[in-house]
């Protein structure tokens, strides 16, 4: 799923010599670089999508600025109604946890399904235990335990994720090594969760060898972004797969009649 709104604050950098023929370079940065002061100026021009998404984060995190849920859900709001997705899931936050609004699980799961349906992978993650757990977990509100549900968003969690990677690892972005950390354990997490899923066939037919196929990619996946062909990712889930597929391969000879 295409995500409907990823931002960047753009920036032209011309040639020092003024020279026409030298094309200009562009940068992209995340709005967490931009002064509380600017940040401001630039959320009253249209158009401030990622200007009102970051204002509404930082009072909702209390990062940058004073913690505030009531400012935060203001600018969410704002956000959320020119298409952006992470807007729309910390409304769902808002709404599930009682900040700077009452509690309404009704509103919370509104919110999250929109969310989700515009690529936010938080959003996704959110929907795959509310379909693992169902409405119990929520004081009887939200979807019913739906086994088919979980699998589905948690695959469309995955192919998300790597979108985002790929708009926010593009040539001229920088300073984005915070969201490239977050986006990479959330692969990782993804993977993760699909290989749980397949191990124990929870919404899919179960499969040792598609459970083992996901933590493998999710290991490439963190050696390729860190650069690091050391790193012990998933290293005891693949021991302990392998180990259950042995011990599956011995009990399938084992039943096997004798000739």
């Amino acid at each position: 799923m295409k995500p409907s709104y990823l931002p960047a604050v753009s920036a032209e950098f011309r040639p020092k010599d003024h020279d026409p023929a030298k094309p200009p370079v562009y940068l992209h940065r995340p709005y967490a670089v931009v002064p509380p002061a600017d940040l401001l100026k630039m959320s009253e021009e249209p158009g401030a999508v990622g200007a009102l998404l970051e204002l509404g984060e930082r009072h909702y995190f209390g990062t940058g600025a004073e913690q505030d849920y009531l400012k935060a859900y203001g600018y969410l709001l704002r956000a959320a109604e020119g298409g952006a997705q992470d807007a729309a899931y910390l409304i769902a936050e808002c709404y599930r946890c009682g900040h700077g609004v009452r509690q309404d699980y009704d509103k919370y799961f509104d919110w999250l399904d929109r969310a989700a349906q515009q690529g936010s992978w938080m959003a996704m993650f959110n929907l795959t235990a509310a379909f693992r757990d169902g409405s119990a977990a929520y004081d009887g509100h939200g979807p019913a335990i739906d086994p088919e549900q979980c699998f589905a968003w948690s695959l469309e969690a995955e192919k998300t994720i790597r979108a985002y990677w790929e708009y926010y690892t593009q040539p001229g972005f920088v300073d984005f090594r915070e969201i490239w950390s977050n986006l990479t354990n959330a692969y990782l997490r993804a993977c993760a969760q699909l290989s749980s899923l397949y191990a124990d066939g929870f919404g899919v037919t179960r499969d040792l060898k598609r459970a083992l196929y996901w933590l493998e990619r999710g290991k490439r996946f963190a050696v390729n972004a860190a650069n690091d062909r050391s790193l012990p990712v998933f290293e005891k889930e693949i021991a302990d797969i392998k180990a259950r597929m042995e011990r599956e391969k011995l009990r399938r000879t084992q039943d096997e009649p004798n000739e």
